[in-house]
């Protein structure tokens, strides 16, 4: 293990590596936030340095230290044996190869503790470890670094780990090592009144120079008091600051230093400083779900564009703790209405430009999310896309890193929804040769505004080229290897869970987000790799044959999909029992990315319903003998095409083939793989409610959807019960509008509203063939039930529909493109298909008479149902 990192945009999963600040500083740079470069001395380089016998006699002094004056004697013992030879060789090599990548060789830095046990929600350890400011070249950087090392051991810090009764079985602490801000202003920023705790306004603390003496409050300093929503007048009150804590060159050091006279009086920082060190100050709390304690500098002289930096982020630890009913009329109780410049934990974070379409997000993750699916869903997103274009060569080094803002990341969430940044990654595959991004954007995407500019790139081309057969060769090996693995890991996790105790829990739960992120990059690693080149090639091969490349693709047989539809068959004929289909495909489930979700093995009472329709129908109805059919089909579909080709393009056409009829089935691998380990994050994140809900932090234990990974990887949630309820009303506001499926910068949100009802609609063709029957409209398929010759209309769905789907004559979806998962099953199924068809769920009632032409994707109401004419 490495025992420097570069300082990154993580979360509390890296906590106990990196400590509470450096942990805060990584949630800082994931918001986009101007933090300054810097690097962590790790726990684990504490831990390799601080040898086993210096623990024992640590531990040893600390258990015979009663009265105040024996703390302090053994503090100050223990705190001698921490020196620069503590550091071993490999080690300080890191250190320094760090740090002079921040500058010359006498760089300035602030060298900072970040303990594990600091920090935290339920408690501050502010100012009780130490601070070295301005230390210069390495050997002092070393000497620092051990120095704070030992101020884990402190007087103040002992008794107050006592007094909060924190377990220092394994203490440890990681340091931060920053580039020093010459700051010309600095302060402490309060999301809440420090004095009363009320959250209606925010405070911010200022002083000349470097915000020392802010914190210590041995310098006069200046007070703001600002609207909490950023309405409103600022409350000044401007004090006489007689010193302030500089640099002084002539000792080397931080001094306290009087204030010119003529400046005394004068405001540190101005109004429009004080609105923008708010305006971050909500940020930060709506994405970590509480008040916040943010210590900030400001660079440049006054009267001048000035330069913000975030030098750190804390819980609050206080008020926090205390309940507090929202304002009346606060953003979060004010109803429906929604401002797209608003920054909410589920708005504001991402770019406001570029091209978006939530259509292949929203087939994963449809809807509204809540915090917790949000807190998984989007770093593991943005994490799978980079990689696999890191790893096919067309993304460096630096490309691929997570951007520090999260307005450059390629994945967003808009009025809680997920969106893609098309134009990015077709950029991305611009580069890759025998791909475009216009290549990308017809096989997976739909109604996009426009078109894209794109064009063969020959960016890093050499690279991509080299690692092609990599592509090919390595993934679906990988794939396999991993499906069995995650099996394994689902069977195992989900009994272990039924009586796991939280710190077991939050393990397995870190295992399972792990498993769901690698699985999640291999399916991206297939589909954007290896299959979309080879559906590039199937449609060049088959352009001039007459047979479309999505029905050979979609009647090849062995999909994963067609495996559910046939054991829920032979559950009907009771050739399989039903805890043995549980057991297969239990990890399924209604819109089954969002989390908050019960799968089949949570709630089969869908299942038990599926079973009773397919026990209805007559054996001649056999999904395997249809699936036999449509497999002869496929083989008449591709000699077909063979014969439509001159003779010397036919090895070159059954290459192609072969490559396409492997690949294909492919897909439902990784699938498999990446929905079991959700339903492992899914099951972990039930089991921490309950440990949630039985210590009082949330009420029930469904409200743990409502809290992010970071606040339950803590194991306490203060002030939980009241963070839920904000978050729900927040969610319950973002469902009163919708967004479009794409769109050129922000999206303008609207009411829901169905409008005039029409009676024909346009979508794409997925599947052909021509049905016409009543329609039934299913928005939630535990209380589907579908009728033979019905045609099923959904807003979207997922491999928990396969099931249903079989039941039904025909499909329509509101969501997807032709590769999406709808249009594969409706294929696989033999069934006609329409898909992206946006409004049909809106204007198209259960009963209506409708006419689906797959083919055409057309949808056509023939007749309304008596009661909406």
């Amino acid at each position: 293990m490495r025992h420097v990192l570069e300082l990154a945009p993580w979360g509390s999963e890296v906590r106990y590596l990196v400590g509470g600040k450096a942990t805060g500083l990584g949630t800082m740079l994931g918001l986009g936030l101007n933090v300054p470069a810097g690097f962590v001395v790790t726990t684990e380089a504490f831990r390799a340095s601080v040898s086993l016998d210096l623990r024992r006699d640590i531990t040893e002094m600390l258990a015979h230290a009663r009265s105040p004056e024996q703390v302090r004697e053994a503090s100050a013992r223990i705190r001698q044996q921490f020196g620069p030879d503590l550091i071993g060789p490999e080690l300080r090599a890191e250190i320094v190869h760090a740090y002079g990548k921040l500058g010359d060789d006498s760089v300035p830095v602030a060298i900072r503790s970040s303990a594990t046990a600091e920090d935290l929600a339920e408690a501050s350890f502010a100012g009780q470890q130490d601070t070295y400011l301005w230390v210069r070249d390495a050997p002092m950087v070393l000497k620092a670094i051990t120095e704070c090392w030992g101020s884990l051991f402190t007087a103040q810090a002992i008794e107050y780990r006592r007094r909060m009764k924190l377990d220092t079985g394994d203490l440890a602490m990681a340091v931060v090592v920053q580039a020093m801000v010459p700051a010309e202003a600095a302060g402490v920023m309060m999301t809440l009144d420090p004095a009363s705790g009320n959250r209606s306004w925010a405070c911010v603390e200022s002083a000349f120079g470097l915000g020392e003496g802010v914190v210590k409050g041995d310098v006069p300093s200046d007070s703001f008091r600002v609207p909490a929503d950023g309405s409103g007048a600022v409350v000044a009150e401007v004090r006489t600051k007689t010193h302030a804590y500089r640099f002084d060159e002539s000792t080397g050091s931080v001094r306290r230093l009087p204030v010119d006279s003529e400046q005394q009086t004068q405001p540190s920082i101005t109004e429009a400083e004080v609105a923008q060190i708010a305006a971050i100050g909500r940020r930060l709390e709506a994405a970590l779900g509480g008040p916040q304690d943010v210590e900030w500098a400001l660079t440049g002289s006054p009267g001048s564009a000035r330069e913000l930096f975030l030098l750190q982020t804390r819980a609050e630890t206080v008020w926090s703790r205390r309940p507090q009913t929202p304002e009346p009329g606060s953003a979060i109780s004010a109803g429906p209405h929604v401002d797209p410049d608003e920054v909410t934990l589920l708005h504001g974070h991402s770019a406001r430009d570029g091209l978006w379409t939530v259509t292949n997000m929203a087939e994963s993750i449809p809807g509204v999310s809540t915090p917790m699916t949000w807190s998984i869903w989007l770093p593991a997103a943005e994490f799978v896309n980079r990689n696999h274009y890191r790893f096919i060569g067309a993304l460096s080094r630096m490309e691929a890193a997570l951007p520090h803002r999260t307005q450059d990341w390629i994945v967003g969430v808009f009025y809680g929804q997920f969106a893609l940044r098309v134009d990015l990654l077709a950029d991305w595959a611009d580069r890759v040769p025998g791909m475009s991004g216009q290549d990308l954007i017809n096989q997976f995407f739909t109604s996009l505004p426009g078109s894209i500019g794109t064009g063969s790139s020959r960016k890093r081309r050499l690279r991509t080229l080299l690692r092609t057969p990599g592509v090919y060769l390595l993934v679906p090996r990988r794939m396999r290897a991993n499906r069995a693995a995650v099996e394994t890991f689902w069977h195992t996790a989900v009994d272990e869970l039924a009586d796991a105790d939280p710190v077991e829990t939050r393990r397995i739960l870190d295992e399972a987000v792990k498993r769901f992120t690698h699985s999640l990059a291999l399916q991206v690693n297939l589909t954007q790799g290896a299959f979309l080149r080879t559906m590039k090639l199937l449609r060049g091969v088959a352009a001039d044959s007459g047979v479309s490349p999505n029905d050979i693709i979609g009647g090849s047989g062995g999909h994963e999909e067609s495996a559910l539809v046939e054991d829920m068959w032979r559950c009907s004929r009771r050739q399989l029992d039903v805890q043995e289909f549980l057991a297969r495909h239990g990890y399924h489930g209604w819109r089954e990315g969002e989390l908050s979700h019960r799968s089949w093995r949570e709630d089969p009472s869908m299942v038990l319903r599926q079973i009773e329709a397919y026990r209805s129908r007559p054996d001649s109805d056999d999904p395997r003998a249809s699936a036999r059919h449509r497999v002869a089909q496929n083989r008449s579909l591709r000699r077909r095409l063979l014969a439509a080709l001159p003779g010397r393009q036919r090895p070159y056409a059954r290459a192609v083939l072969a490559l396409a009829l492997y690949y294909a089935p492919m897909r439902g691998v990784s699938k498999v793989a990446f929905l079991q380990a959700l339903d492992v994050v899914r099951t972990a994140v039930r089991r921490m409610g309950e440990h949630l809900a039985a210590q009082g932090d949330i009420a029930d234990r469904e409200d743990v959807f409502f809290l992010t990974l970071d606040e339950v990887r803590n194991l306490h949630v203060p002030h939980g019960r009241a963070v839920v309820e904000e978050r729900k009303q927040l969610r319950r506001r973002y469902e009163t509008v919708e967004i479009p499926d794409a769109w050129q910068g922000v999206p303008e949100p609207r009411p829901v509203d169905p409008g005039k009802m029409i009676a024909a609609v346009q979508g794409t063709p997925a599947s052909p063939g021509i049905v016409e029957g009543p329609a039934r409209v299913v928005l939630d398929p535990n209380e589907a039930h579908v009728e033979q010759g019905e045609i099923l209309f959904a807003r979207d769905t997922d491999p928990a529909w396969a099931s249903l789907m079989f039941l039904a004559a025909a499909l329509v979806a509101d969501i997807g493109g032709v590769m999406s998962h709808t249009a594969v099953v409706a294929r696989e199924l033999g069934i006609p298909c329409v898909v992206n068809a946006k409004v049909a769920t809106r204007h198209i009632r259960t009963g209506d008479r409708v006419r689906i032409d797959g083919a055409a994707g057309t949808v056509e109401v023939l007749e309304r149902a008596p009661a909406h004419q």
